[in-house]
């Protein structure tokens, strides 16, 4: 696969849905720009998040949820 530049990248996905949504943490606001270009399942891509997760949280790699 090619890498792209940003300019190309834009004008190949212009027509794709975009999704802004604004995060508050620590009093700092964070802007996320979702770009959603119709290659991955969200629901393929969260099971492995949830999967490589587990397995970390397992193996002590990751911090549980009571540690944090």
């Amino acid at each position: 696969m090619k890498n792209k530049t940003m300019q190309e990248m834009n004008e190949q996905f212009k027509n794709c849905p975009i999704q802004v949504n604004e995060y508050e943490v620590d009093g700092r606001i964070y802007r996320v720009t979702s770009h959603f270009i119709g290659e991955k399942d969200i629901n393929d891509v969260m099971y492995n998040y949830a999967v490589s997760r587990a397995v970390g949280e397992m193996l002590g790699r990751v911090p549980t949820a009571e540690q944090q």
